[in-house]
């Protein structure tokens, strides 16, 4: 059962506990009855152009694939934000229309008035975004970010769960696009596709107009509107301490690195707790997470490889996927490996560079990653800095 406070009971600690909590009148300032009745939000921001999404059956879906913008398996149309709205409110339409995830401030300005950011998240510059539909389901799925989650029409059924939960809700491949979904239907699950649901501990609610959800990040959620439905969400960062608690915290990771090679995770996520590759591998090393260790690791490696100037001639792409990271490496650690002064700790990290790659790209578990080549390789490193 989830937890249904006032405002002036959400305390400093209930946030910092971290568990999804309602705050039953929290909205009390934003004028919901006048302010966001489906028809007053069309009203004031017709002309805005939005993305409509329509499905057959109400589920918006997505495939496992490296490209997740073309991974949905529902529509997309450019529209005027008070086609969209009307085409919702027709009563004799029989069709599931979706607004969903548009930036307020970017796409629909004229709706920022009408809302208040939460008191408790003032100075977090949350992401801003509209989610107005008619009878919706979304995916089983987490976000890297936290959540406060605004009903202001209608209502909304969430089925969530805790992020310890993750391996029993048979999430896409760790090196795919889709990594945050699972592929289990929670209010309809297939158990003989997917026994390992039968285990998980789903937390049911109904979220109604008024209240406000404070869902932390990485909690996993299917969400169902019944009929129409308008809702805000404000999405910010999570903490260290939240990345380091959560196992699915890092599941993004492959992503970033098919991208840039994590350097553009380092300085948006890793230098502002006073890490690089090598200090965050450690930490998460000492806290049992050694598949992230192991990839952290890696991604030092890869770094001072690249930064090299006799490793220059090696040509490799800006990305990689993790399923091509041990051949990506191979001719690197066979460059490395023909200095005759190498220690024989250092050649033996390096002898099992492409293992552990290997390794970090077909499991996402801890207990398969091979331990004594993270902190071998950890080691070699840490002495070479």
């Amino acid at each position: 059962m989830i937890a249904r406070v006032t405002r002036n009971e959400f305390s400093a600690e209930l946030f910092e506990q971290g568990r999804p909590t309602i705050i039953t009148d929290a909205l009390q300032d934003w004028q919901i009855a006048e302010r966001w009745a489906p028809e007053h939000i069309a009203r004031i921001a017709k002309a805005r152009p939005v993305t409509m999404s329509t499905s057959h059956d109400g589920r918006y879906l997505f495939d496992a694939s490296h490209d997740i913008n073309r991974s949905h398996v529902f529509e997309k149309a450019e529209v005027e934000f008070g086609d969209a709205a009307r085409r919702m409110l027709d009563e004799n339409a029989g069709d599931h229309i979706y607004v969903m995830q548009q930036s307020i401030p970017d796409v629909l300005p004229e709706l920022l008035d009408n809302l208040v950011v939460p008191e408790w998240i003032a100075s977090s510059r949350p992401a801003i975004n509209l989610w107005f539909g008619r009878r919706t389901t979304t995916q089983l799925h987490f976000d890297y970010s936290n959540n406060f989650f605004a009903q202001l029409y209608g209502s909304k059924q969430f089925v969530i769960f805790d992020p310890h939960e993750s391996e029993r809700l048979h999430p896409h491949h760790h090196d795919t696009a889709t990594a945050h979904l699972s592929h289990v239907d929670a209010l309809q699950p297939d158990l003989a596709r997917y026994p390992d649901f039968a285990d998980a501990s789903p937390v049911r609610f109904t979220i109604n107009a008024g209240e406000l959800l404070f869902l932390p990040a990485f909690w996993w959620h299917q969400v169902q509107a019944a009929d129409v439905a308008v809702s805000v969400n404000f999405w910010w960062h999570p903490d260290l301490r939240q990345t380091l608690g959560a196992p699915n915290a890092v599941r993004a990771l492959p992503n970033f690195y098919a991208m840039d090679r994590l350097a553009g995770f380092k300085p948006m996520f890793l230098q502002p707790a006073g890490l690089d590759f090598l200090t965050g591998a450690q930490l998460f090393l000492s806290h049992g997470r050694i598949w992230t260790a192991g990839l952290l690791a890696l991604a030092a490696f890869d770094e001072a490889a690249r930064n090299r100037d006799d490793l220059r001639a090696i040509d490799r792409p800006q990305g990689c996927r993790l399923s091509a990271l041990a051949a990506d490496l191979q001719p690197v650690c066979a460059a490395l490996a023909a200095d005759a002064n190498l220690s024989s700790a250092d050649r033996a990290a390096i002898d099992g560079v492409p293992m552990l790659a290997a390794q970090v790209a077909e499991f996402f578990s801890d207990a398969k990653i091979d331990r004594v080549k993270v902190e071998a390789l950890v080691a070699m490193m840490k002495s070479s800095a």
